[in-house]
């Protein structure tokens, strides 16, 4: 007597944007997918992110860092700030924006908590945030990113560790300012037990992304 295994084929959840209602850029996501019907995989392949790092961001499981969302961004034709929640008016000649003190978007990452300013316009040269850069200890992997363009940082408050491939290790203090590639793969961290906060301004350039880029920022040996 023979016995045969039913094989049972999975197959992948529909996209839902009321499943990530709590998750901006999990529900920006999942609606682009829906209204384009496009699987995880057809994503993965207009953006370079994994699967499995989509799936994490639609599900609210990652927090995507910031240049993955610049990926995202640019493969599926929308701009950086919508993936926060924001809605963003095409930049015009003479246009300007406010943002007030404590008045932007807000998310966190592994690399610390970021506040991204200007985003009522969209289709900017230049991307201004304030992150709040979190105690490491030595023990601790460093967290690393990369992503497209150039980078300006400038340190508001405290003094920061800055690590950049294949330099060694910086200490940055209050008034100190540093312009680098942002396709090497870089990181912070504050040096005391309180957050340091740093303004970074991104200027995101043509070409593809280092390969040393990846999908999150991820603690890296």
């Amino acid at each position: 007597m023979t016995s045969t295994k039913n094989s049972v084929r999975t197959e992948e959840p529909k996209p839902s944007p009321e499943r990530a209602a709590d998750n901006p850029v999990g529900q920006m996501l999942a609606r682009l997918r829906f209204e384009n019907r496009w699987t995880l995989a057809d994503v993965s392949k207009r953006t370079g992110v994994s699967i499995s790092a989509l799936s994490k961001i639609e599900n609210n499981q990652s927090s995507p860092a910031y240049s993955v969302l610049v990926r995202l961004a640019e493969g599926l034709g929308i701009d950086f700030v919508d993936f926060l929640g924001s809605s963003s008016e095409q930049f015009a000649t003479a246009a300007r924006v406010v943002t007030r003190r404590n008045e932007g978007r807000r998310y966190a990452t592994d690399m610390g908590v970021y506040e991204a300013l200007a985003t009522d316009l969209a289709a900017k040269s230049l991307q201004p945030m304030i992150i709040e850069i979190p105690y490491r200890h030595q023990s601790d992997r460093p967290v690393r990113s990369a992503h497209r363009g150039e980078e300006f940082v400038y340190v508001i408050e405290g003094d920061v560790m800055f690590h950049m491939e294949p330099y060694s290790p910086l200490t940055l203090s209050q008034g100190d300012s540093i312009y680098f590639d942002g396709s090497s793969a870089h990181g912070f961290s504050s040096l005391s037990d309180r957050p340091a906060r740093i303004l970074s301004v991104c200027l995101v350039g043509r070409g593809d992304v280092n390969a040393s880029a990846i999908d999150k920022d991820t603690p890296v040996k």
